[in-house]
Order: structure tokens, then sequence, then C-alpha cells
């Protein structure tokens, strides 16, 4: 196996094992707090926070990319290629955000009965986002929905659970956040530098812009490919 070969097996070992571990952690929290009469309404099929734009570490992109199969590949191109003209003048998060969740659509990753098509590699990030609240709510435009009916919204959350004032269960998130740092510093050990950002728009990067590759020959080679293909935009992709 050669040195590069090497690190990128790292890589991705590292972050097989943090989804192993935070997998171990969510359903063990999750059967806890069933047991106390709490309730979590997340199931296979339930796509809702699939419209919701998702942002990983490299590893675990390209992780997924190696289990795209031809179809997949071009529904995350087309995805990457769209959302990289729609962000062109958006600056501020929230608006990313909202545009992300009112123009893109769901994620090009879900089969046609709403099942994640690389499920056994899903992200950190997709693995802490754990609903109290029915699945309705995890794609609300909260701006469109009657105050009254906000305010009995909020009045139902379990505050000692979730990261209020939304209805996913913090100590879930919080974790997964901490163990994307720890991925982020290996990849700082090995390579000098760290990249996270949008899921479809690195996994596109991996299948169709050798990004991996860049990454090995250091950070400058990776930011050329980035700027190249036109995703060099901090909603997008950042390198730290």
């Amino acid at each position: 196996m050669t040195q590069s070969s090497e690190t990128l097996k790292q890589l991705l070992d590292q972050a097989k094992q943090q989804q192993m571990f935070l997998e171990m952690f969510v359903r063990s929290w999750v059967d806890d707090y069933r047991s106390g009469g709490g309730a979590v309404f997340c199931g296979k099929g339930c796509r809702n926070c699939c419209s919701l734009a998702v942002h990983t570490g490299f590893a675990e992109a390209l992780a997924v990319a190696g289990q795209l199969n031809r179809e997949k590949e071009r529904a995350v191109e087309r995805y990457a290629l769209t959302l990289r003209e729609l962000v062109g003048g958006v600056k501020e998060l929230p608006q990313y955000l909202r545009l992300h969740r009112d123009a893109m659509g769901g994620c090009p990753l879900l089969n046609d009965d709403g099942a994640c098509s690389v499920y056994p590699v899903r992200p950190l990030t997709c693995r802490s986002l754990i609903s109290t609240r029915e699945s309705v709510w995890c794609g609300a435009d909260f701006s469109k929905i009657a105050p009254e009916e906000r305010e009995a919204f909020v009045a139902g959350l379990d505050r000692k659970v979730v990261s209020f004032p939304s209805h996913y269960v913090a100590v879930l998130q919080e974790t997964g956040k901490e163990l994307e740092e720890a991925g982020a510093q290996q990849m700082r050990s090995l390579l000098g530098f760290a990249l996270y950002g949008n899921l479809g728009v690195l996994v596109h990067l991996c299948r169709a812009h050798d990004l991996a590759g860049a990454a090995l020959q250091g950070r400058g080679e990776a930011e050329r490919v980035i700027a190249e293909a036109g995703f060099d935009h901090p909603l997008l992709v950042t390198v730290s």
C-alpha cells in the first residue's frame, strides 16, 4: 500500500469508527428516552429532514462517493451544479439554508421510496439529527406558519433534551459535531489542512474532479481543484 493510500485509509477508518460510535450512542439514548415516556419520530422513508442542507467533513464525503452507482452519480452532479448557480449571490448562512430547503428539493441520494441509498455510510450530520416531533415539522418553513401554531409547537417541546427552539435532540447533535471536529483534526495532522462542506458538492468533487488526489498533494492543489470547478464559495466548501 502506498503512503497516499494509507493516508486515505486512515481517514476513512476513523470516519467509520466515529459513525459506529455515534450509531450506538443514538440507539442507547433513544431507547432510554422512549422507556421514560419520550417520543422519537425518525424512521425509514421519513424524508422531510432530507430537504435540509447537509454539511460534512472530507472523509465522510469520500466514503459516500465510493458507494455511488452511475444513476446516483448523475443525480449528485445535477444537485451540485444547480446549487452552485443558486448560491452565487448568497452571502449569509440563513439565506443559504432557506434557499436550499425551498429550491433544492430532496437529497440526491434518496431512492424513490424515500430511503437513503447510502444509509450505511451516511454522515454524522444525518445520524445525529433525531426528531422529538412529527416529521412534518422537519421540513416546515416557520416564517409561513401562523403565530398561534408556532407558539403551540414551542410549548410542546421537551426543553430538557432539544436544541431549543428546534425539536432535534441537543446532546446527539453536539456529539456529532465533536466527532466531526475530531475527524478534521486528524485530517490536519495527516495533510496539514481540513476540508468541510456541502455533502453533495464534496461528493461531486471527489467523483468528477478527484478531490482526494488533489488533497493528497496539499492544500494549494485542493483549493485549485475546488476553484476551477466553481465551488470556491464559503457556504459550499471551507478549507481550514
